[in-house]
C-alpha cells in the first residue's frame, strides 16, 4: 500500500482574555487521497494446485479518495479573582462540527469496479464535545472529563453479507477523572479512572432509510471502568 496523503487548509483566531484564559476557534478543510479501504480484485496466482489460477481477492487497499471539514471551537477559563482554596479551579472545553465524505469502489464477483458508493467518514462523528473542570494547585491537580461523540459509520459488512450494509455506531460517552501530586521535585503520583458512569457501546445496521439501533441491532458491549495508579519519574 501507499502513504495516505492530504492538502490541509486551517484557519485560526485566538482571543486571550486573561493570563490563563482564552477562546479560540478552527476552520479546516482536508483533502485526502489515497484512503485504505477494502477492495475485492481478481488476482493471478499461479502453482496453488488447485484447477485455477484465478482468486476474488478482498484486500485494503488505497482506493478511496475523501474531504473532511469543519469547525472546532473552544475555550479555557481559570478566574484569577477566586478566594483561598478555591484559586487554581478552571473549566476546559471544545465543540466540534464535522462534514465527510469519501467514494468506496463497488465490485462484482470478478473483481470489477462497477459502480462507487459515497459514504462518511469511517469512525468519523459529525458533532462532538468535551468539557473538563479543572484544579491546579502548588502540587496538586485534577481533571474531571466528560466526553460525548455522536453516531458514526463505523465499517461496512463483511462480503459475505449483502454488502454495502453499513455497521454503524450509537452516540458514546465518557466521565473520565484524572488526579496528580506531585510527592518529590521529579516524581509524580498519578491516579485514573475511566468511564466512571459504566457506559454500553452499541452497534447496528443501517443503510438509507433503513436500518437502526432498535430494530437493527448488530452487537452490545460493556465497556469497563478502569482504575490505574502510577508513578512517573523525570530526570
Amino acid at each position: 500500500m501507499e502513504p495516505t496523503r492530504a492538502t490541509n487548509i486551517d484557519l485560526t483566531a485566538e482571543w486571550y482574555f486573561a493570563s490563563d484564559s482564552a477562546l479560540y476557534t478552527t476552520l479546516f478543510r482536508r483533502e485526502i487521497d489515497g484512503l485504505v479501504v477494502p477492495l475485492t480484485r481478481l488476482l493471478e496466482i499461479p502453482g496453488t494446485g488447485l484447477n485455477t489460477d484465478f482468486f476474488a481477492v478482498t484486500q485494503p487497499v488505497n482506493a478511496s479518495d475523501g474531504v473532511l471539514k469543519g469547525v472546532e471551537a473552544g475555550f479555557v477559563y481559570f478566574p484569577d479573582y477566586l478566594p483561598g482554596v478555591l484559586n487554581g479551579l478552571g473549566v476546559l472545553g471544545s465543540l466540534t462540527v464535522l462534514d465527510s465524505q469519501q467514494n468506496i469502489p463497488l465490485t462484482n464477483s470478478a473483481g470489477e469496479i462497477i459502480d462507487e458508493e459515497i459514504t462518511s467518514f469511517f469512525g468519523v462523528s459529525d458533532f462532538s464535545y468535551n468539557v473538563t473542570m479543572a484544579y491546579e494547585r502548588e502540587n496538586f491537580g485534577l481533571r474531571l472529563s466528560y466526553v460525548w461523540r455522536d453516531d458514526f459509520l463505523n465499517n461496512n459488512e463483511a462480503r459475505l453479507f449483502a454488502n454495502p450494509i453499513g455497521i454503524w455506531r450509537r452516540p458514546e460517552k465518557s466521565l473520565d477523572l484524572q488526579v496528580n501530586y506531585n510527592i518529590a521535585e521529579n516524581a509524580t503520583l498519578t491516579f485514573d479512572a475511566v468511564n466512571l458512569t459504566n457506559e454500553l457501546q452499541q452497534s447496528y445496521y443501517a443503510f438509507g432509510d433503513a436500518g437502526g439501533p432498535v430494530t437493527h441491532n448488530f452487537g452490545s458491549t460493556i465497556l469497563s471502568r478502569t482504575f490505574a495508579l502510577g508513578l512517573r519519574f523525570s530526570l
